[in-house]
C-alpha cells in the first residue's frame, strides 16, 4: 500500500537551519542594541567630563564599529522574500514600514538612554520615574506613529507576509496566556517577585517576532 498522507513535512535540517538563522539575527540585534548603549554611555561620560580622551575615543570608535558590523551581518543574513522574482512596489513599501518601525524603536531607546544620562531618571529598561517631556514623546510615538506604520505595512504586505505575522501573533497570545497567570500564581506562592509588565511584554513580542520570521522563511 502507498502512503496517502499528502501533508508535506519540512526536512528537519532545513527547519533547524531556519531557526538558527532567526536566532542569530535576534542575537545580532541584541548585540547592536548593547553596542549602541555602550556608545551612548561613553558619549555621556565625555560630555559630563567636558573632554574626549584618547581612550574614550578608541572605545567610542570600537562601539560604533560593533554597531556597524552587527547591522551589516543582519543585512546579509536577512531572509530573501523575493523567491527569485522582482520585488513589487507594495512589498517595498511594506519593507520600508518595517524599517521605519525599527528606526522608531531605536530612537525611543536612545531618548530613554539619554534621559537617564542627563537626569539620572528613566532608562530603557527601568521602572523608575521619567521626566514629562521624554514620557510624552515616547507615548506619542507609540500611540500616533506606530499605529500609522502598522496600518501602512498591513495595507502593502502580501497575503503570505500577513499570514506569517498572524501566526506569530497567535503564538504570542498563547505565550501571554501561559506566562501571565503562571507568574501571578507563583508570585502569590512566594516563588517569584511581582510581575513586571515590561518583561512580559518583551517575552511576548519576542515570541511573535521569532515565529513570524520562521514562518516567513518557509
Amino acid at each position: 500500500m502507498t502512503d496517502t498522507n499528502d501533508i508535506d513535512m519540512p526536512a528537519a535540517g532545513g527547519f533547524l537551519a531556519k531557526i538558527g538563522r532567526v536566532l542569530l539575527l535576534v542575537l545580532l540585534g541584541i548585540a547592536a542594541i548593547f553596542a549602541l548603549g555602550f556608545v551612548v554611555g561613553v558619549s555621556g561620560a565625555a560630555i559630563e567630563h567636558g573632554h574626549l580622551s584618547m581612550k574614550a575615543a578608541g572605545l567610542l570608535a570600537g562601539g560604533l564599529a560593533a554597531c556597524a558590523l552587527c547591522a551589516y551581518l543582519v543585512y546579509r543574513l536577512r531572509p530573501d522574500m523575493r523567491f527569485g522574482e522582482p520585488m513589487s512596489p507594495k512589498t517595498k513599501r511594506a519593507n520600508w514600514a518595517l524599517i521605519a518601525s525599527s528606526v522608531l524603536g531605536g530612537v525611543i531607546g536612545l531618548v530613554l538612554a539619554l534621559t537617564e544620562l542627563q537626569t539620572g531618571q528613566g532608562g530603557v529598561f527601568s521602572n523608575g520615574p521619567l521626566p514629562l517631556g521624554p514620557a510624552l514623546f515616547v507615548v506619542g510615538a507609540y500611540v500616533l506613529l506606530l499605529p500609522l506604520l502598522a496600518y501602512h505595512w498591513f495595507r502593502n504586505a502580501d497575503e503570505f507576509e500577513r499570514a506569517a505575522s498572524g501566526k506569530g501573533a497567535v503564538a504570542a497570545i498563547y505565550a501571554y496566556g501561559f506566562i501571565a497567570p503562571t507568574w501571578w500564581i507563583l508570585t502569590r506562592a512566594g516563588l517569584l517577585p511581582p510581575q513586571d509588565p515590561m518583561i512580559v511584554y518583551v517575552i511576548v513580542v519576542s515570541v511573535w517576532g521569532l515565529v513570524w520570521q520562521i514562518r516567513r522563511a518557509d
